[in-house]
């Protein structure tokens, strides 16, 4: 279990420091990546590394200053990991900071993150890129 959480605490340690080619490294090229539905980036499941690039940390970067997801629990069983943390940022078009608890499920296969679903209160993002 302890190599799941270090998977995980990789892809959020890789985003913190905007190491992109880190990240992508870490994600399965059969990727399943589920945003939660009422997240501004939400488009269905993503079912390639390119699109979490091209879908959200791409549109992360030009929206937000200071963005980070820092997880601080992580709970594991087998090949499943859940995260707990909050995402911070301020939203460059409205200047409003944001502060937005979240749980990750993540599933591992063949070393690499395989599985993303999301749960946050999305509603506490939306209010911050609302003038």
């Amino acid at each position: 279990m302890t190599a799941t959480i270090d998977l995980v605490r990789a892809f959020y340690a890789a985003l913190g420091r905007g190491d992109v080619p880190g990240l992508l490294g870490l994600l399965h090229p059969e990727l399943e990546w589920t945003e939660a539905e009422g997240f501004p980036y939400y488009s269905g499941t993503w079912r390639e590394p390119e699109d979490v690039l091209n879908k959200l940390i791409a549109p992360l970067m030009r929206d937000w200053d200071n963005f980070s997801a820092v997880a601080d629990d992580f709970i594991a069983e087998g090949d499943r990991v859940v995260s707990l943390g909050v995402y911070r940022g301020v939203n460059k078009a409205t200047g409003k900071a944001m502060r937005a608890p979240f749980a990750h499920v993540w599933r591992v296969t063949d070393g690499k993150l395989k599985r993303f679903d999301m749960y946050a209160d999305t509603l506490l993002i939306a209010r911050a890129m609302q003038p």
